[in-house]
């Protein structure tokens, strides 16, 4: 099994456009997606490699309010997502996305962890923190 995470292509496209441009053509990562693919994760990724019904027929789900927090002395932005006791039950989770919410969404990265089983019994805590270097 691989582990790893990659801010993506589509995840750079996405930083450079909303900061050099007066009027951004892409918008703010502010959802996620988790899957049962172990492949690790490149740069060319634009979407997990299996997805999984997170709540209500849908794959992805908002990050939890308040959040991404950007700490501009650190250069670091935090994002936390959650799976509550009520979502994507019944699966074997291994990868995780983040994406903006454009009509074709775009993946701004994705990580691949060791398993977890995902039941009622389980909520889920994704914590990323990316810096600029």
């Amino acid at each position: 099994m691989a582990n790893g995470n990659v801010v993506t292509t589509n995840g750079n496209k996405i930083m450079l456009n909303r900061a050099f441009k007066g009027s951004p053509d892409y918008l703010e990562p502010s959802l996620f997606k988790v899957g049962t693919d172990n492949t690790a994760p490149t740069i060319a990724d634009t979407d997990l490699g299996s997805a999984v019904i997170i709540t209500g027929g849908s794959t992805t789900k908002s990050f939890v309010v308040g959040y991404p927090i950007i700490d501009e002395s650190t250069l670091q932005v935090t994002f936390r997502c959650f799976l509550a006791s009520t979502d994507a039950n019944g699966n074997s989770l291994t990868e995780f996305g983040i994406f903006n919410n454009d009509a074709t969404k775009l993946m701004y990265s994705r990580a691949v962890f060791t398993s977890i089983t995902k039941t009622s019994d389980v909520e889920v805590s994704f914590v990323q923190k990316d810096q600029m270097v």
